[in-house]
C-alpha cells in the first residue's frame, strides 16, 4: 500500500532506512551512504541515528579516509559516510564497503523504499538526471504534499507548482501564471518540464495531439480563448456551438468560466486579463457576431458586452429622454447589474454612465413619490419625518448624480440625466412649497441653539465638530463614512433663518440665547448677548472662554499636528464655504463628498486618541440647482436693505414668506423676505450652483449627529518589500503585529510611487497577506528609487514609509 506523507516524514523515512542498515552490524559498524547528485544532502545533519558519527564527502576520498582513520584507528564505533556522488566503479572506500554496508539511497530511490513508488523513466528523468529537481522538492516536501498519496503524478504536481512559482498545487493557479509570464517554454524545458505541461494542458481542455499548439504562443492565445469564451458561453450557452474547442462538457465548461472569474479578481493577474480579453475580441470578431439576450445582462467577460448595452439603451429611449418613464424598470434593472461587474470596476467612465442612469432612475422615481405623498401632508414635523426618514435620499443622488455625468457626452446627457433633473426639480419646488405653507401656518420656532443641551460634560473626552454646510443627506453619508469607529445617532434641528453661515454658526455658540441681528454700517451685524460675532476668530474666542483650560479649539486641517494628549474638549471647525449667503466659487458636489471624508477621517482620528464621545452639528444645509434644474424667479423688492439668491432683508414681494425678526427667534425689528419652492431673487451675474440662507427642508433642517466611540485599538501592520525592486509588478508582505488579541482589524494598502493596491484587511485571524500589484507602466522609465508607503485605508495615516531601491531585470 502507498504511504501517505506527513510532518517531518522524509526525515523520519531517511532514518529508518539508516537504523535498518546499522541494525546488520552489531556495536561496531560503517555504513557508506551513496546519494548521487546530493538530493537528501539539506537533511543529512538532522537524521543521523543516536550514537552515530557523520563523516561527509566533501570532494576528496583520501582526505575522507584520513579524516575516519585519525578519528577511529581500530574503527571502533558507528560510522555514517555521506558521498553526494554515485559510486565509482572501483570505489576508493571499498574496503570500509566491505567492513559494513553500502547503501545507495536518493530520493528517488528513498521513494521508491518507502511508498512502493515505481521507478519509472519520466521520474528518472525528472529527479535523477536533473538533481535540482529533487532538491527542490525535498524543501518543499511537507507543504507541496501534505497528505497526498506519493504517486507520480503527485510528484509532477509538485514539481510544476515549484516550477511556476507556487506554495500548492493549483491547476488554476499555474494555469494563470502560464497565461500571465513570459518564456515557459524555456524555463520548463530546462527542468524537463515542458513537454509533461503541454501535455496537462491538452488532457485539462480536452483537445486531441492536432487541436493543440506545439509553440508556447500560439498554446497560450488558444489556451486564453478557452476560458474566456467557456465563460461566455455560461452566460448565454446559446453560443456554444460557434467555439468548437470550448469543452462541451457544462461541468468542464463552468469549471472554466470560474477560472476567468479567479483571472478578473485577482490583484496580480488583472492588468493580463484585460490584455487577453481584447486579443480573444479581436482574433474572433465577437463584437460583429454576437447579439444582446436577456442571459447577456450579467456578462462581464469582454467589454465589448458593455459597449453593446450601451448602444441598446440609446435605441430605447428618445434623444430628447421623452419616453425615459416607461423605460425605468428595464434601466435601473440593467443599469443596476453592469456598474458593479469588473469593466465598471475598471473604467471610470463606463462606470459613471451606469451609476448615472441607475441614479437618474432612482431620482426620477423618488421625486415623484415624494410630491405624491407631500400633498397629504400640513404640519410642519410632517414634512420634517418624512425629510428626515427617507426624502433626504434625493439629494444625496442628486448631488452623486451631477458628479458622475461628467462623463456622459451631451446626447446621453439629455437622454438619461435631463429627465431626473426635470423630475428633481419638480420635487425641490412642490414639497418646498407645501412646507413653507405649513410654515405660514404654525410659525417657525428654531431649535438649532438646543444643541448644547444634547451635550453632557463629565469625565469622558469630548469632540465636536462644528461643520459648515453640512447637509442632513451629507451628515448620513458621514455616519455610514465611520459607523464602525462612532456609534451615531441622526437627530434634526430646525435652524436659525436665515441659514447662512453668519447666523448659523452663532446660533450654535454655547450660551447664544438673545441673539440677534441689525442693520449697522451698510451691512447685516450679528450679535449674542449684544457682543457682535460676525467673523470666525470672534466665534473662536467666545468658544474658548466655554471650554477653559481643558479644552482645545482647531481648524480640520490643524487636526493631525496638535497635541491632543490633554484636550478634554476639543472643538473642531471646518473650512466655512459662503459668506453671507455666497458659496466660494470653487465648490462642486465632489468637493462636498470629499469635504465628508476628510471629517471622516478626523472622526476617526479623535477616536483613535481616546475621544469618547463625538458630536458633529451643522450651522445650515443648501439647495442644490445643478444645470438642467433651474430655479424660478422671484423680482427683487424695492428698497431692500439686502438682496441674496434665497432671501432679502428689508424688503418684501409676491411670492415670499414675509416674516419680522422676532417671528423666527432673532430679536430686533428687520423684515425678511423668503422665496417659496424652489425659486431665486433675481440677481444681475451667474446663477449659483449651490443656494442657501432661505426656507427649505434643505436648507432649514439641519443634522446634529450624537456618537459614542467604539472604536477598539487597531493591530499594528508592517510591510516587507523585497530589493531591490526588480519588475514592474511588485509583491509586499504584509503582517498583523498581535500585542492585543482584541484589537481591531485594519484595512490597509500599499503605495508604491503613485500606484496603490487593492484594499486588504489584517486582524488577529489574518495575520500575513502577499500583496502583487503594478506600480510602473508598460515602457515607462523606471527611477533609481522609490517611495513605498503602508497606509492606514480609512484614516490614511501613513503606517510606515521606506526608500526603495529599483533594478529592472527588463
Amino acid at each position: 500500500m502507498p504511504q501517505h506523507s506527513n510532518s517531518g516524514v522524509l526525515k523520519n523515512w531517511i532514518r529508518s532506512e539508516l537504523k535498518r542498515v546499522f541494525e546488520h552490524q552489531g556495536e561496531d559498524g560503517i555504513v557508506v551512504w551513496y546519494d548521487a547528485g546530493g538530493t537528501l544532502s539539506e537533511l543529512v545533519d538532522e537524521v543521523v541515528p543516536e550514537g552515530v558519527r557523520l563523516i561527509k564527502f566533501d570532494g576528496s576520498f583520501l582526505a575522507l579516509r584520513f579524516e575516519l582513520e585519525s578519528n577511529s584507528p581500530d574503527l571502533i564505533g558507528k560510522w555514517l559516510i555521506y558521498v553526494s556522488e554515485k559510486p565509482l566503479q572501483e570505489s576508493w572506500l571499498r574496503d570500509f564497503e566491505l567492513l559494513g554496508e553500502r547503501l545507495e539511497m536518493d530520493f528517488l530511490s528513498l521513494l521508491q523504499r518507502r511508498c512502493n513508488l515505481p521507478v519509472t523513466s519520466v521520474l528518472t528523468d525528472l529527479l535523477r538526471s536533473r538533481p535540482e529537481n529533487s532538491k527542490r522538492l525535498v524543501r518543499q516536501w511537507e507543504q507541496l504534499m501534505g497528505d497526498r498519496t506519493v504517486t507520480e503524478s503527485e510528484i509532477i504536481n509538485g514539481l510544476l507548482a515549484i516550477a511556476f512559482g507556487l506554495n500548492l498545487w493549483d491547476i488554476r493557479d499555474v494555469v494563470l501564471s502560464f497565461l500571465c509570464e513570459q518564456n515557459w517554454e524555456e524555463r520548463l524545458g530546462k527542468k524537463g518540464l515542458w513537454e509533461i505541461w503541454h501535455k496537462r494542458l491538452q488532457e485539462h481542455f480536452g483537445w486531441t495531439d492536432a487541436e493543440t499548439p506545439t509553440d508556447e504562443r500560439d498554446l497560450k492565445m488558444k489556451v486564453q480563448a478557452a476560458i474566456l469564451l467557456a465563460d461566455l458561453v455560461c452566460s448565454d450557452p446559446s453560443i456554444a456551438d460557434r467555439f468548437s474547442f470550448v469543452p462541451s462538457d457544462p461541468t468542464k465548461c463552468q469549471a472554466l468560466s470560474e477560472l476567468a472569474k479567479r483571472w478578473r479578481d485577482s490583484a496580480t493577474w488583472q492588468a493580463f486579463y484585460r490584455n487577453a480579453a481584447n486579443e480573444v475580441e479581436r482574433q474572433y470578431n465577437l463584437r460583429n457576431i454576437l447579439s444582446l439576450s436577456e442571459a447577456m445582462v450579467n456578462a462581464e467577460t469582454f467589454r465589448f458586452i458593455d459597449d453593446l448595452w450601451v448602444q441598446e439603451l440609446r435605441r430605447a429611449v428618445r434623444p430628447e429622454g421623452s419616453n425615459f418613464g416607461e423605460k425605468v424598470e428595464n434601466l435601473e434593472r440593467i443599469a443596476e447589474t453592469r456598474k458593479g461587474l469588473f469593466w465598471s470596476r475598471h473604467d471610470d467612465a463606463l462606470k459613471n454612465f451606469w451609476e448615472a442612469v441607475r441614479l437618474a432612475v432612482k431620482i426620477w422615481r423618488k421625486s415623484q413619490d415624494a410630491i405624491r405623498v407631500s400633498e397629504k401632508l400640513q404640519r410642519v414635523e410632517e414634512f420634517t419625518k418624512h425629510y428626515t426618514d427617507d426624502w433626504w435620499q434625493l439629494d444625496y443622488w442628486a448631488l452623486k448624480l451631477a458628479s458622475v455625468q461628467t462623463s456622459l457626452d451631451g446626447e446621453d446627457k439629455n437622454r438619461f440625466v435631463k429627465p431626473a433633473w426635470v423630475a428633481y426639480r419638480r420635487f425641490l419646488d412642490s414639497v418646498n412649497r407645501a412646507f413653507v405653507n405649513a410654515v405660514k401656518r404654525e410659525g417657525w420656532q428654531p431649535t438649532q441653539w438646543n444643541f448644547w443641551q444634547s451635550i453632557r460634560f463629565g469625565q469622558e473626552r469630548v469632540a465636536i465638530f462644528i461643520v459648515d454646510a453640512l447637509r442632513f443627506d451629507l451628515a448620513k453619508y458621514l455616519q455610514e463614512c465611520v459607523g464602525n469607529v462612532v456609534n451615531f445617532e441622526t437627530r434634526s434641528l430646525k435652524a436659525v433663518l436665515p441659514s447662512i453661515t453668519e447666523i448659523g454658526m452663532a446660533a450654535l455658540l454655547p450660551n447664544a440665547e438673545g441673539l440677534s441681528v441689525a442693520w449697522e454700517s451698510d451691512r447685516l451685524v450679528v450679535k449674542v448677548q449684544r457682543q457682535k460675532i460676525t467673523s470666525r476668530s470672534e466665534r473662536k474666542n467666545w468658544f474658548g472662554r466655554f471650554i477653559g483650560r481643558d479644552g482645545k479649539i482647531v481648524d480640520l486641517d490643524e487636526l493631525r499636528t496638535t497635541d491632543l494628549s490633554d484636550t478634554r474638549i476639543l472643538v473642531v471647525f471646518s473650512r466655512e464655504l459662503d459668506e453671507f449667503g455666497t458659496f466660494v466659487s470653487d465648490i462642486h458636489p465632489h468637493g462636498l463628498l470629499e469635504m465628508v471624508s476628510r471629517i471622516a477621517q478626523g472622526i476617526r482620528f479623535v477616536a483613535e486618541k481616546g475621544f469618547q464621545k463625538v458630536f458633529v452639528v451643522a450651522d445650515h444645509g443648501f439647495l442644490f440647482a445643478p444645470e438642467g434644474c433651474e430655479p424660478s424667479i422671484v423680482q427683487v423688492p424695492s428698497g431692500a436693505l439686502v438682496t441674496k439668491g434665497r432671501f432679502v432683508v428689508g424688503g418684501q414681494t409676491e411670492g415670499c414668506w414675509i416674516a419680522q425678526a422676532n417671528e423666527i427667534g432673532l430679536q430686533g425689528n428687520l423684515l425678511f423676505a423668503f422665496p417659496e419652492g424652489f425659486s431665486v431673487f433675481a440677481l444681475q451675474g451667474e446663477r449659483e450652483t449651490f443656494l442657501h440662507g432661505g426656507l427649505s427642508l434643505q436648507e432649514s433642517i439641519i443634522p446634529m449627529l450624537c456618537g459614542q466611540a467604539v472604536l477598539m485599538p487597531k493591530v499594528a501592520v508592517r510591510m516587507q518589500v523585497q530589493e531591490p525592486i526588480s519588475s514592474r509588478i511588485v509583491r509586499v508582505t504584509v503582517e498583523a503585529q498581535i500585542d492585543n488579541l482584541f484589537a481591531e482589524p485594519r484595512k490597509v494598502k500599499v503605495r508604491i510611487g503613485n500606484r496603490e493596491s487593492n484594499v486588504i484587511e489584517m486582524s488577529s485571524q489574518q495575520q500575513r497577506m502577499e500583496l502583487s500589484f503594478v506600480w510602473l507602466d508598460e515602457f515607462e522609465t523606471p527611477p533609481d528609487s522609490v517611495t513605498a508607503q503602508l497606509l492606514d485605508d480609512e484614516t490614511g495615516q501613513v503606517l510606515e514609509e521606506k526608500q526603495v531601491s529599483v533594478q529592472l531585470l527588463v
